[in-house]
């Protein structure tokens, strides 16, 4: 009797061990995810403000998720260069998109042969910040508020210039709704990056820009530049004394640099949700909206369908912008 039972209990263990490999592999790769590690792919270059909130929710969602989160910059064709290598990853959660209104709101009405669709090729999984831009002049400039500058422009046609990153940028939309509001002629310089734009003002070879707050600051604190408003909603902690474009005398101005997740298409919901609900957690932290405020950035979480109507909104009205921006020169 021993016997069978022993007999009976090494083919009840050997049946368990055959079929656990098996049941192993069924395993939903979802639930399995993360196994190794994730890759942010930001599409503009170190140092700027997508790449330092990459670095700041990469960090925090490896804790989180367990697993080392590498960063990536693949700048260059208005960002698009790294949303076409994200496009073409395996939507396996493993390969996300740090990215904003360039590729998702603005590249699809600038780049019209792009190989990929934005928003049905690399979705949104979670927003993450938004960020006003500073309207600053050169200290020599005339002007001492938003109004003067306009009457400026208006007093001296074709004087008064601005520069910018390039066109998919919000400091260069910024600029352009401003003279399509106030119907100004005024002409853009472009150049390769945000210091040289910014330079540009500095040396006074350009009248004015519309940059971040964090990169202009210095050069306000030291006299080199006037600030003279803040794109968005609401005035900055940073700059408390300095009025909204809105406050400035035009209304519905809000034109503000987003930052987002964005995964492949196909990429497992349930991956795609735990990601959101962990930066989500993330976002309500005080450490992270203390830092986030220093970057001169406001947490502003969005899951994915409240992306998708955001950028639905958006990209329309960005759209009509561009249009009559190039129907003018």
């Amino acid at each position: 009797m021993k016997v069978r039972v022993a007999i009976a209990s090494v083919l009840l263990l050997l049946v368990s061990a055959i079929s656990m490999p098996a049941m192993a592999q069924t395993k939903p790769e979802s639930q399995a995810w993360p196994n190794r590690p994730i890759t942010i792919v930001v599409s503009f270059g170190a140092g700027g403000t997508a790449d330092i909130l990459a670095r700041m929710i990469g960090e925090e969602l490896s804790t989180a998720l367990g697993q080392p989160v590498v960063i990536e910059n693949r700048p260059g064709a208005g960002g698009n260069l790294g949303a076409q290598t994200v496009a073409r990853a395996a939507p396996d959660g493993y390969t996300l998109l740090m990215s904003g209104s360039p590729t998702h709101s603005v590249g699809p009405h600038l780049f019209k042969n792009l190989s990929f669709d934005p928003m049905k090729d690399i979705p949104p999984v979670a927003m993450i910040a938004t960020a006003p831009n500073l309207l600053v002049v050169n200290s020599n400039l005339p002007v001492k508020s938003l109004k003067e500058l306009v009457q400026l422009a208006r007093d001296k046609p074709g004087t008064v210039t601005f520069s910018s990153a390039g066109i998919a940028t919000s400091g260069y939309l910024a600029a352009e709704m401003l003279k399509s509001t106030a119907k100004l002629d005024m002409s853009h310089v472009p150049y390769k990056s945000g210091p040289e734009a910014v330079t540009g003002v500095l040396s006074g070879d350009v009248s004015f820009i519309f940059f971040t707050v964090p990169a202009l600051l210095p050069q306000v604190k030291t006299g080199k530049l006037r600030v003279l408003a803040i794109t968005g909603a609401e005035r900055s902690s940073l700059v408390p004394d300095v009025p909204t474009v809105a406050e400035s005398g035009f209304s519905d101005f809000d034109v503000q640099a987003w930052f987002a997740l964005f995964a492949p298409k196909g990429t497992p919901e349930p991956v795609v949700q735990r990601i959101a609900a962990e930066v989500e957690k993330i976002l309500k932290r005080p450490d992270i909206r203390e830092k986030m405020a220093k970057l001169g950035a406001e947490p502003r979480f969005m899951n994915p369908k409240q992306l998708t109507d955001f950028v639905a909104v958006e990209s329309p009205r960005f759209g009509k912008l561009l249009e009559g921006a190039q129907a003018a020169k």
